[in-house]
C-alpha cells in the first residue's frame, strides 16, 4: 500500500490574534478524510519554528503548513526556499499580510478546509543581507514599529496603532539607493519599506500592485514630510495609495544596496532585524510554494 502523502503543521500556540489550544485536534478532526498523512507539531519557543521545519524537510512533508503570525510563517518560508515543498498557511497573528494577500480565510476551520484545495503558487522571496522575506520588509518607521512592537504585549490592530500614534514624532534619516551599482536617489527619509506582496497587515497596504510572483520588488520610499503632510498620507496610506502620494517615490527592481549613517533597525516580515549601515536586497524569483486561494 502507497503511503499517503505527509503534511505537517507547526503550531505557534504563542501567535498574538488568539491562543487556540484546540488547534491540533481541529486540524486532525478537519483534515481526517483527506488524503494526508497529517501531523501537528506544537511550538514552546520561537526557535522551535526552524527546528521542526529542518525536522519536516527531512521527514520528507509534502506540505508544511506554518500555523500562526507573518514571523511565523516567516521562519517556515525560509527553511522551504527551494526545496519544492509546498508552504500552507493557518493565520493566527495579529495583522496576517501575507495570509491576506492570498485570500486565505481568516476563519480557522475555513483556512484549515483550503489545506484540501488550495493550489501550488510558486512566488519570489526577497532576501536582506542573507535574511529571507516573504511579504513586507522596511527601514526607518515602520521598522522602529516592528521593533516595538516585539515586546508590546498589547497585541492585535489596536495594539499597533497605539504604538504608531505614540512614535509619530520619528525623525527622518538620511539614505542612499543604489540600483546596479548606480545611486538613484538619496535624502532624508521616513521609511523605505520593500514590498513582495501587497500589505502590512489587516488590509492595509503598503503597494496595492505589488505581485509576489512577477520576479521584481517595489521599494517604497516614503520622504521627510511636514506635519501639515501627515493626514494626507495617513489617508492615502488606509486608501491602500501610499504609492501615489507626493511625498513617495517607488523603485521596481531585483537588487538594490541601501546606505545609511548608522546602523538600526530593519524589518523582514515584521521581524526586527538589527543591520549595519550597508543593507543589500536580493531577489530569488520563483523560489517558494505557496497554497494559494487567489
Amino acid at each position: 500500500m502507497a503511503e499517503l502523502p505527509k503534511l505537517i503543521v507547526i503550531y505557534n500556540p504563542f501567535s498574538g490574534r488568539r491562543k487556540l489550544k484546540d488547534l491540533p485536534q481541529m486540524v486532525i478532526n478537519l483534515l481526517a478524510d483527506s488524503q494526508y498523512n497529517v501531523l501537528v507539531w506544537p511550538t514552546e519557543k520561537a526557535s522551535d519554528v526552524t527546528l521542526l521545519t529542518e525536522r519536516a524537510i527531512r521527514e520528507k512533508a509534502n506540505i508544511v503548513v506554518a500555523a500562526g503570525g507573518d514571523g511565523t510563517i516567516n521562519q517556515v518560508a525560509a527553511s522551504l526556499v527551494n526545496t519544492g515543498i509546498s508552504l500552507g498557511i493557518i493565520p493566527l497573528g495579529s495583522g496576517n499580510g501575507f495570509a491576506r494577500h492570498f485570500n486565505i480565510p481568516m476563519n480557522t476551520e475555513k483556512a484549515i478546509q483550503l489545506l484540501r484545495t488550495g493550489h501550488a503558487k510558486e512566488i519570489d522571496t526577497i532576501w536582506i543581507n542573507r535574511h529571507c522575506m516573504v511579504n513586507v520588509g522596511g527601514i526607518g518607521f515602520d521598522a522602529h514599529i516592528s521593533s516595538l512592537f516585539a515586546d508590546n504585549k498589547k497585541r492585535g490592530l489596536q495594539g499597533y496603532v497605539k504604538t504608531i500614534v505614540k512614535q509619530l514624532g520619528y525623525k527622518s534619516e538620511h539614505y542612499k539607493i543604489f540600483q546596479n551599482d548606480r545611486l538613484i536617489w538619496q535624502g532624508p527619509a521616513f521609511m523605505i519599506s520593500i514590498a513582495n506582496a501587497t500589505q502590512w497587515g489587516n488590509n492595509v497596504r503598503v503597494h496595492a500592485g505589488a505581485l509576489p510572483d512577477d520576479g521584481l520588488m517595489n521599494l517604497v520610499v516614503l520622504k521627510q514630510f511636514s506635519a501639515i503632510e501627515l493626514p494626507r498620507i495617513l489617508t492615502n496610506i488606509l486608501q491602500g495609495k501610499l504609492h501615489l502620494n507626493k511625498k513617495t517615490k517607488v523603485y521596481t527592481g531585483t537588487d538594490f544596496k541601501i546606505e545609511r549613517e548608522r546602523e538600526g533597525s530593519v524589518h523582514a516580515d515584521g521581524e526586527p532585524l538589527w543591520l549595519g549601515k550597508e543593507i543589500n536586497i536580493n531577489i530569488e524569483p520563483l523560489s517558494l510554494k505557496v497554497l494559494s486561494n487567489e
